[in-house]
């Protein structure tokens, strides 16, 4: 049934002018419950906790701590126990990071989680109450004053000059009149999280949280999937190459040795440690603390992520979609223009105009009439002029009429001010104010001022109408008051650009990234926005929510291809665009800061919150700009792809220490070749000496030209074949081969004529030490050349990453603690070599660095 009038609507709800009972309230509270929003499942801390041991890559890990237990019962001698416990610390210790990571991440973006306002005023019984905002029912009779917030879904059963702020949930920045039910005006209902910018009114309460309509956002919101994050895919993905290839090498070294004349048993525990030594244990910590790395970097600059691959994702976007109120522009109203120029000051009379038929205040009221007021105090004493200008009478806006009066004393006449749409004001001017004085409106004069105001519309802004006149006679209608005009002349209000918006802009250009604008404003207005922040180059590049709707989804595509401007866009449209964008193959940002943009943020690949925005905005965003900068967004892409090339450079960095760490194994069951890296020295390189250097190559900074290279591709794995190359056939092999060469020459140096060595041999021991030494010395070199792929070390500054050369320290400190502490030196099985062969350590680093520079001399050639 259709309610038409106030007494219709308190039948259809059992309640009245008085509101409800107590005992009624109980009863709707029971039935509708609170009114609260939906709130978002969360998941228990000690799900999460358990997820951090048991992924996949501390599944692998547990496997390597037990067979290291194993190992070390069936042979003591090994050295395993100690190595399978400091497994075991490793997982706990990544393990307690990332669950600390995640919480601290999480607590730091809690937001106010109940938008709705706390306490309102209510009709109980006939008497005023304030009571808690979730504690109100459908039937409830609600009182609504200037600044107050709409605190569920209802319809107005009385209201006085009501305007408001629905920018939250439509996206348009303009306020919005309406009367009460039953009024001629087309609008009497309020929603939910709306603001009251100028009146008052009384509604009653027919929806409540999850009914009303910022409920029903809230809950498409929940609806929506956020599709698993592209790094937790590409650590997925190396985990199974990684996993794969070492499976494949335990497997060779098993059926090798059914060839020879050992135990089967023990040769397939010593196999599985193998598998076990060939996976970069250090490999997830170091991802999760580059990541973070970033996430610091990040949040210093205003750009506070919602879980660490947040960062990554960034470097892959391609196309931001972004609305306009409050994230292009500054979300507030400022006089730009008057007249058709602004190259002069306005007329006294003009000030008048804007200062005395106006409610506002400087700080206070309606955000139209507060910029007018601050535009003309600022040329003249507003106190005093309308000290000077006693209100006599005022015709409040009104929706049909499109305009307001006042009526003042001057004196011993009476002055009239007017102001509304300009066409409208126009209409009731029989004059023109123009520098040479008053001119009739004729048809041409009234043309011509229409041509201006057009002028002024097409470059987005609001554009307002002004006249006066001065009466001898007291008036006593508003149809005699709103006679006779003199037209004053027209001021033009905009909502500023944000001041870095057209480099921000410019950048995402230079980047790649296509922008587009998805907002509800109208469509000059927007084009208007495109075009000066230099998203769009002509207003044709527009197209309205209405548009879209006749639009195919292969049209709607086309449109997509391009930067564009998209206007009055319903939340459906906007989810509907960022699901074609995502079809397309495009790595989608989305901003927003109202409920409307929150289910668009869920389903993008990385919905960013303004930190000015809604709660429900934030909740379903992977990021918040703490300081509304769109710029800052450039500034995340920028550390986004630096992330990601920072974890390509260490999985390249800790991958090259990996085939001359599986070369020994394959010559000793192969050939019958002394062992050069027995397992602990393995686990000694992975998890000690290599994490350091590794972490600190996380830490790189963007270099120059990153943010001049198109967007990767999201199919593009971070272990490419050019990264498999670098890592095995070039940097692997020269570091094995030069490995293994000192292994031998060490050993034949020393009288070595090929008999059997035990395990415990002083010769062997130094020779093995020797092997590690050099291993861990072309990691150095090999970290110094994983900087850049293709630029040489010099020109990217050798000492410009100050971590790397603490990592390096740190590594070298660990080598000698386990080559001369005797305690160390027992549980890894080394033992000091000749000091001479520490020269031939040292050059095994410049050999790398040497060939690593003639290969990029080489790439830049070709």
């Amino acid at each position: 049934m259709k309610i038409t009038s106030v007494s219709e609507l308190f039948s259809a709800f059992g309640s009245s002018e008085n509101g409800l009972s107590d005992e009624e309230v109980k009863n709707r509270q029971l039935q509708y419950g609170c009114n609260a929003l939906p709130k978002i499942p969360i998941i228990p801390w000690y799900i999460k906790l358990s997820a951090q041991f048991t992924h996949f890559f501390a599944l692998l890990l547990w496997i390597a701590a037990v067979i290291s237990f194993i190992i070390a019962f069936f042979d003591p001698s090994s050295n395993m126990l100690p190595i399978g416990y400091s497994i075991i610390i490793v997982i706990v210790l990544n393990g307690a990071f990332g669950f600390y990571q995640e919480y601290r991440t999480e607590k730091s973006l809690e937001a106010l989680r109940n938008m709705l306002p706390l306490r309102v005023s209510v009709y109980r019984h006939g008497i005023v109450k304030i009571i808690l905002a979730e504690e109100l029912v459908p039937g409830d009779v609600v009182i609504l004053n200037e600044g107050d917030k709409v605190p569920a879904d209802m319809y107005l059963i009385d209201a006085q000059d009501l305007w408001l702020n629905e920018s939250a949930l439509s996206g348009e920045s303009e306020l919005v009149s309406a009367d009460k039910l039953g009024s001629d005006h087309p609008k009497n209902i309020l929603y939910s999280g709306t603001f009251v910018a100028k009146g008052e009114a009384r509604g009653l309460v027919f929806a409540t949280g999850k009914e009303s309509r910022y409920g029903t956002i809230a809950a498409l919101t929940q609806k929506v999937d956020a599709d698993t994050g592209h790094l937790h895919k590409e650590i997925a993905h190396i985990s199974k190459i990684i996993a794969l290839t070492s499976t494949v090498i335990a497997g060779s070294l098993i059926a090798l040795s059914g060839f020879g004349e050992s135990e089967i048993w023990k040769t397939f525990l010593f196999s599985l440690g193998v598998l076990v030594a060939l996976i970069p244990e250090g490999l997830l910590p170091t991802v999760t603390l580059a990541l973070a790395f970033g996430a610091q970097r990040m949040a210093s600059k205003g750009f506070l992520v919602n879980g660490l691959s947040v960062i990554e994702n960034l470097g892959a976007v391609t196309v931001i979609a972004t609305d306009k109120t409050g994230t292009i522009t500054q979300n507030k109203m400022v006089v730009s223009r008057w007249e058709e120029e602004a190259e002069h000051d306005p007329t006294q009379e003009l000030l008048d105009a804007a200062l005395l038929c106006n409610r506002a205040e400087s700080t206070k009221g309606d955000p139209v009439e507060q910029a007018l007021y601050t535009f003309a105090d600022h040329y003249c004493d507003a106190a005093a002029r309308r000290q000077a200008y006693p209100l006599i009478t005022e015709y409040s806006f009104d929706y049909h009429l499109k305009r307001m009066s006042t009526v003042h004393s001057n004196g011993d006449s009476f002055s009239i001010f007017c102001k509304g749409a300009p066409e409208v004001i126009l209409k009731l001017c029989r004059d023109v104010m123009t520098p040479q004085g008053k001119i009739e409106m004729t048809p041409s004069e009234y043309q011509k001022q229409i041509d201006k105001h057009d002028a002024l519309a097409a470059q987005g802004y609001r554009v307002i109408g002004f006249a006066s006149r001065v009466s001898k006679n007291a008036l006593m209608s508003r149809e005699d008051t709103e006679r006779d005009l003199c037209f004053i002349g027209f001021i033009a209000m905009v909502d500023p650009l944000r001041d870095d918006i057209n480099e921000a802009v410019s950048m995402c250009h230079k980047a790649g990234i296509r922008v587009l604008m998805i907002t509800g404003d109208h469509q000059l207005t927007a084009g208007a926005i495109g075009m000066s922040a230099g998203i769009i180059t002509a207003i044709t590049e527009v197209t309205t929510g209405e548009h879209l709707d006749t639009l195919p989804p292969s049209a709607i595509k086309r449109l997509l291809r391009h930067n564009h401007v998209f206007a009055r866009v319903s939340p459906e449209q906007k989810l509907t665009l960022v699901t074609l964008l995502k079809e397309m193959g495009e790595t989608v940002a989305v901003t927003g800061d109202g409920v409307n943009d929150a289910p668009a943020l869920k389903r993008a690949d990385v919905g960013i919150a303004m930190g000015s925005g809604t709660d429900v905005a934030k909740q379903a965003a992977d990021a918040v700009l703490m300081d509304d900068h769109f710029a800052t967004i450039v500034k995340g892409i920028e550390e986004g792809r630096a992330v990601y090339e920072n974890i390509r450079r260490f999985i390249t960095y800790m991958l090259s220490s990996n085939l001359p760490e599986a070369v020994p194994y394959v010559a000793f069951f192969a050939f019958s070749l002394p062992l050069a890296l027995p397992v602990p020295l393995v686990l000694a390189i992975d998890l000690g000496t290599d994490i350091f250097p590794g972490m600190a190559l996380g830490a790189e900074l963007p270099h120059k030209d990153l943010m001049h290279r198109s967007p990767r591709s999201r199919k593009e794995h971070i272990l490419t074949m050019g990264v498999y190359f670098r890592a095995f056939g070039f940097l692997g092999l020269l570091s094995a081969v030069m490995s293994m060469g000192l292994f031998w020459f060490y050993l034949t140096a020393h009288g070595w004529k090929g008999e059997p060595l035990s395990w415990n041999d002083p010769l062997y021991l130094q020779a093995t030490t020797l092997t590690f030494a050099a291993i861990v010395f072309a990691q150095i070199g090999n970290g110094l050349s994983c900087r850049s792929q293709r630029e040489s070390l010099f020109k990217i500054g050798i000492g410009s990453n100050r971590f790397y050369w603490f990592g390096v320290a740190v590594e070298i400190v660990m080598l000698v603690l386990l080559i001369f502490i005797t305690p160390l030196s027992a549980v890894f099985a080394t033992a000091p070599f000749d000091p001479i062969y520490w020269w031939a350590v040292i050059a095994v680093t410049l050999i790398v660095l040497i060939a690593e520079e003639i290969r990029k001399k080489i790439q830049h050639i070709f």
